[in-house]
């Protein structure tokens, strides 16, 4: 494991979480009670209306003073905080101990990291419509995510309102697919501030699944990451997943597994 870029990527990953954050942060009066934060370096977030894994992360800023870690993972026990740990897949056991204390890996929630040099990516040919999103395809694409990711309907507006900003730095990226004249799949790309172009969710519409659309989105990124004059693209995805294939044949390889864990007993 190449444990620089393992780094690399996680930082892209953790930039982009914490841009949906901020953006909920942004909303009048903060419905949500979003919340972001520092440790060190290392940006921690959380958000009161929804307990995903997604949107209530404490990291670190150096792997060898867990202490802090702890202490924040323990004042905001909560806001079921989580924290991720990176390793070889089958090295993220159910348990680990941080600073003495227990942790406990949660289910479901551990995927593999990928990535490529951007000259190494493949941007396949493909014949689909691609656009980047717009105020009036934004409500689309977040219905589509919805379908994709399972999201329970009181938690969909909030969702949607974690894609509705683009922050001042205009670092995410979110596209469209259209069939029709109908989004019927979307994809977003994150600009991380050290190069890395970080490609975050995806989703099709179960009716559309099959025709190549997130294949064809994968490539769209890489283009897109190489216009941007990114150096390094990266990913998620489950170990056996379509996502993953799709993945590997844009180029991108395995680089480590993350796993999320939270206080054992909390």
């Amino acid at each position: 494991m190449d444990i620089g870029l393992a780094h690399e990527i996680e930082a892209a990953e953790r930039q982009y979480l914490c841009a949906r954050v901020e953006n909920l942060l942004r909303i009048e009066g903060n419905p949500y009670g979003a919340r972001v934060f520092s440790n060190g370096a290392a940006a921690c977030f959380y958000v009161q209306a929804t307990p995903s894994p997604m949107f209530n992360r404490i990291y670190g800023d150096n792997p060898g003073e867990p202490q802090a870690v702890l202490s924040l993972l323990k004042a905001s026990a909560a806001y079921s905080t989580v924290t991720p740990l990176i390793g070889k897949a089958p090295a993220m056991q159910p348990y680990a101990e941080l600073a003495g204390a227990s942790l406990e890996k949660l289910k479901g929630w551990t995927h593999l990291q990928f990535a490529c040099a951007i000259d190494h990516g493949v941007a396949n040919r493909h014949p689909f419509e691609i656009e980047e999103v717009t105020p009036q395809t934004l409500a689309e694409f977040a219905e589509v995510h919805a379908g994709g990711f399972r999201t329970k309907p009181e938690l969909r507006e909030l969702s949607q309102a974690s894609f509705a900003g683009h922050g001042p730095d205009k670092r995410m990226k979110i596209y469209v697919l259209k069939a029709q004249g109908q989004v019927v799949a979307g994809a977003l790309m994150y600009l991380a501030d050290h190069g890395v172009a970080y490609l975050g969710t995806a989703a099709t519409r179960k009716t559309a699944r099959g025709a190549g659309y997130h294949g064809a989105l994968i490539s769209h990124r890489i283009e897109q990451a190489r216009a941007h004059g990114c150096r390094v693209v990266a990913a998620t995805a489950l170990a056996n997943s379509q996502s993953r294939r799709n993945l590997q044949r844009a180029g991108l390889m395995p680089s480590h597994a993350q796993a999320l864990y939270r206080l054992a007993d909390t």
